[in-house]
C-alpha cells in the first residue's frame, strides 16, 4: 500500500505538472478537438460490436478507424501533396514523364484523390464480401468524411471548439477522461450503476473547482487540471485503502509524511533565518526563460516545454508503430513463399538499424521532413518524429522478444478454447509480453530524450520561446545543456549545466517511473 500511495501522489503530481506546462504552451482547444474526433470512430465500433456480439474485428477496426480519423482531421490534402512531390522527385527525371500535362489542375487532382481513394477501398471491400445492400449506405458516408477530410476537420470544426472557456476544455481535455478511468475501475469492482456515479462526482468536482476559482478571481484552469491529475487519484486509493485493505492504512502516510517533513523544514529554515546549501535548481531556473549573461537568472521553462512535448510525440508514434510491426511480424507473417522471405528481409534490416549512429536518424529526418514534406525547420513535431524514428527499430526488437517469449502452449489453449487470432493475441499474448515490452520501450526512451546530434541535424533552435504547438519551432533542454558548455562564464559551465543535467535526468526517471509502474502492474496481475 506504501508504494501505491507514494504513486498515487507523485505520480498524479507529475503527470498534472507535465499535462499543464504542455496544453497551457499549445492551448488546450487544439489537441481537445483531436482527442475527441479520433475517440469517436472506437467508440462507435465498441458500441456496434457490443451490439451485434462480435468482438473478432473489434481491435484492428478501431485502430484502423483512429489512424483514419486522425489523418482526416490533418487533412488528407497535405500527404497527398507530398506524395505527387515524391514522385516528381522520383520519376520527373524521365522525359517522357517529365513533360506529361495533367488534364485538371494539379488542387483539383489532389481532392479527387483524397476523397476517392477511401471511397473505392470501401466500395471494392463491400462488393468482395457480397455485403447487403444496407451496407452500401457506408460508401457516401466515407465519400462525405473523405471529402471534408482533404481539408482538414479541424478546419470544419475548431470554429465550434473555441467558443469554449479555457477551463471548460481543461475539464473536457483531463478531467472527463480522468472521470471515465476512475468509472472503469469503480465499475469493474462493483456495479456499472456505482461506476457512472463515481464518474459523474469526479465530472461535478471538476466543475466545482472551477466555479469556486471563478468565485476566488483565481486561474480555474491551473486547479482543474491538478484537481484530476492529483486529488482524484489520491481519493481513489485512499478510499480503496479504507473499505478494502484496512489493515493497510498506515502505509498511506509515507507520502503525507514526507511531504510535510519537506515543507516543515523549509518553515523551520526561513524562521530560524539558517542557511541552506547553495543549489542551482531554484524557481528561477524551472520556471523563466534563457538569460546568457546573468547565470542567476537563467531559467529552462521552454526548454523542459519543449522537450515534454517532444518526447510525447516520439513516444506516440514509435510505440504503437513499433509494437503494431511486431506482433504483425510474430503473428500474422508467413514464413514461406516470397511474403516469407521479404519479411525474414525486413526482419534483419529492422536489427540492422537499431545500431545505426543517431546522426543519420538526424539526416534522415533533414532529408524526410523538411526536404520532402517541406516542413519549417526546427519545429517540434520534426524533433519528436526523428527520435521517434531513431527508437522504432529497438521498440521493434524487444517487442519481438517479448511476444517470442510467450509460451505456444497458452496459444494452442486459446484456439483450443475456440478463440480466434485476434483475441488470443488480445487477451493471451500481449498481456503476457506487456512487461517486457515496456522494459525495451523504457530503454528506448531512455536513449533518446537526451539526443543531441539529431535535433542540431534538423536544424532545432537552441535558445527561444515556449513552443505553441506541434508545428511550431521548439527548443530542448539537450541542446540548452550543449550551449551551456562552451559558454565563457563559468558559472554556466560548472552551475547551471549541472543543474540542467539533474532537470533532464529527473524528467527521465519520471517518464520510466511510469512505463515500470506498468511493468510491475502487469507482472503482479499475471503472478
Amino acid at each position: 500500500m506504501n508504494a501505491r500511495a507514494f504513486a498515487a501522489v507523485f505520480g498524479g503530481l507529475a503527470f498534472s505538472l507535465a499535462a499543464w506546462v504542455v496544453f497551457d504552451a499549445t492551448g488546450p482547444r487544439g489537441p481537445l478537438l483531436y482527442i475527441l474526433l479520433a475517440s469517436v470512430s472506437p467508440l462507435l465500433i465498441a458500441g456496434y460490436a457490443k451490439y451485434v456480439e462480435r468482438s473478432m474485428f473489434v481491435g484492428p477496426a478501431m485502430v484502423m478507424s483512429t489512424l483514419v480519423v486522425l489523418l482526416w482531421t490533418l487533412g488528407t490534402e497535405v500527404f497527398v501533396f507530398a506524395l505527387f512531390d515524391l514522385i516528381g522527385l522520383l520519376f520527373g527525371w524521365i522525359p517522357v514523364l517529365g513533360s506529361l500535362r495533367l488534364p485538371v489542375g494539379l488542387p483539383a487532382l489532389v481532392t479527387a484523390v483524397s476523397a476517392g481513394v477511401p471511397t473505392l477501398a470501401v466500395l471494392w471491400y463491400l462488393v468482395r464480401r457480397d455485403a447487403p445492400r444496407r451496407a452500401f449506405v457506408l460508401v457516401p458516408v466515407v465519400a462525405a468524411l473523405s471529402g471534408l477530410g482533404t481539408a482538414g476537420f479541424d478546419f470544419w470544426f475548431q470554429p465550434y471548439v473555441d467558443v469554449l472557456a479555457a477551463w471548460v476544455a481543461y475539464v473536457c481535455l483531463v478531467g472527463v477522461p480522468v472521470a471515465a478511468v476512475v468509472a472503469l475501475a469503480v465499475r469493474r469492482r462493483a456495479t456499472v450503476r456505482e461506476g457512472l456515479v463515481a464518474g459523474g462526482a469526479v465530472v461535478a468536482g471538476n466543475l466545482a473547482v472551477g466555479g469556486v476559482a471563478l468565485a476566488r478571481s483565481l486561474d480555474p484552469s491551473f486547479w482543474v487540471v491538478m484537481f484530476s491529475g492529483t486529488v482524484v487519484p489520491v481519493a481513489y486509493v485512499v478510499g480503496d485503502a479504507a473499505i478494502a485493505d484496512r489493515e493497510g492504512r498506515i502505509g498511506l502516510l509515507g507520502p503525507f509524511v514526507l511531504i510535510g517533513g519537506v515543507l516543515l523544514g523549509a518553515l523551520l529554515e526561513d524562521v530560524i533565518n539558517a542557511t541552506g546549501p547553495d543549489t542551482w535548481i531554484t524557481p528561477t531556473l524551472l520556471l523563466s526563460t534563457w538569460n546568457g549573461l546573468d547565470p542567476t537568472e537563467a531559467g529552462a521553462y521552454p526548454e523542459i516545454v519543449g522537450s515534454i512535448m517532444i518526447v510525447s510525440v516520439m513516444a506516440l508514434m514509435s510505440f504503437p508503430v513499433g509494437v503494431g510491426a511486431a506482433i504483425y511480424l510474430e503473428e500474422y507473417a508467413p514464413n514461406t513463399g516470397l511474403a516469407g522471405r521479404f519479411a525474414n528481409f525486413t526482419e534483419v534490416n529492422i536489427a540492422n538499424l537499431a545500431g545505426v549512429p543517431s546522426v543519420v536518424y538526424g539526416l534522415l529526418g533533414l532529408a524526410l521532413f523538411n526536404n520532402v514534406l517541406d516542413f519549417p525547420p526546427g519545429i517540434v513535431f520534426t524533433a519528436g518524429a526523428t527520435l521517434g524514428l531513431l527508437i522504432l527499430p529497438i521498440v521493434i526488437v524487444s517487442a519481438q522478444e517479448a511476444i517470442r517469449a510467450v509460451p505456444d502452449s497458452l496459444r494452442r489453449g486459446s484456439y483450443g478454447m475456440g478463440a480466434s487470432r485476434w483475441q488470443t493475441l488480445r487477451n493471451v499474448v500481449l498481456p503476457e509480453a506487456v512487461p517486457g515490452i515496456l522494459t525495451g520501450t523504457i530503454l528506448a526512451l531512455g536513449r533518446a530524450i537526451g539526443e543531441t546530434a539529431p535535433l542540431l541535424i534538423i536544424s532545432l533552435a537552441v535558445s527561444g520561446s515556449t513552443p505553441d504547438g506541434l508545428f511550431a519551432s521548439g527548443v530542448a533542454l539537450p541542446l540548452r545543456i550543449y550551449s551551456s558548455s562552451a559558454n565563457a562564464i563559468p558559472e554556466y559551465r560548472k552551475g547551471v549545466l549541472a543543474a540542467l543535467a539533474i532537470v533532464l535526468l529527473a524528467l527521465m526517471l519520471t517518464m520510466n517511473a511510469v512505463a515500470i509502474l506498468l511493468r510491475n502492474r502487469y507482472q503482479t496481475n499475471d503472478t
